[in-house]
């Protein structure tokens, strides 16, 4: 035994004994050690959240998660918290961001769009502002969203259908 007396070898057993049993303890329970307990990185921001088109989408399980991972819902992204800077704010629940869409003008537009226009894709500021480079001709902002790649076809076909439908809050 190296020159240690028992007890000193025995004391070091008892230790990790404890230690195992603290730690075994903790992970069953959820205190931190275990896989479940590390943070997982929030999934990057995407530019084609829908990649198949929906004929009959839901704005509340399609639309609003699609707005959300493209355009933003933390406090910190254009189009998030309270005051985003993107004047409109996708962090809140379907509805809020119902009522901030569907016939609403837009701040920074030429006259005579709306946010969304039921049944009219081609008037609605939304549908403009992510398919053209200068929607509504120049002095109107860019292409959204913003410094990303351009949203995905099916993305925009099915906000595109949406919005035929009558842009319904569902």
């Amino acid at each position: 035994m190296l020159g240690y007396p028992p007890w000193s070898t025995m004391r070091l057993a008892l230790s990790g004994l404890a230690l195992s049993l603290l730690c075994a303890w903790l992970c069953a329970c959820g205190g931190g050690g275990g896989p479940a307990a590390v943070a997982q990185p929030p999934a990057p921001p995407t530019t084609c959240p829908i990649p198949v088109a929906k004929a009959n989408p839901s704005f509340s399980a399609d639309l609003v998660p699609a707005l959300q991972s493209s355009c933003g819902s933390s406090a910190t992204s254009c189009h998030g918290g309270a005051s985003p800077t993107g004047h409109v704010a996708f962090s809140g629940t379907a509805t809020q961001i119902h009522a901030q869409l569907v016939n609403v003008t837009p701040a920074n537009a030429p006259a005579g769009w709306l946010r969304v226009k039921p049944g009219d894709p081609a008037g609605s500021w939304i549908l403009e502002k992510v398919t053209k480079d200068q929607p509504g001709g120049s002095g109107f902002g860019t292409r959204m969203p913003q410094a990303a790649p351009n949203l995905c076809q099916p993305t925009v076909d099915t906000l595109s259908a949406w919005i035929s439908a009558g842009a319904a809050n569902n």
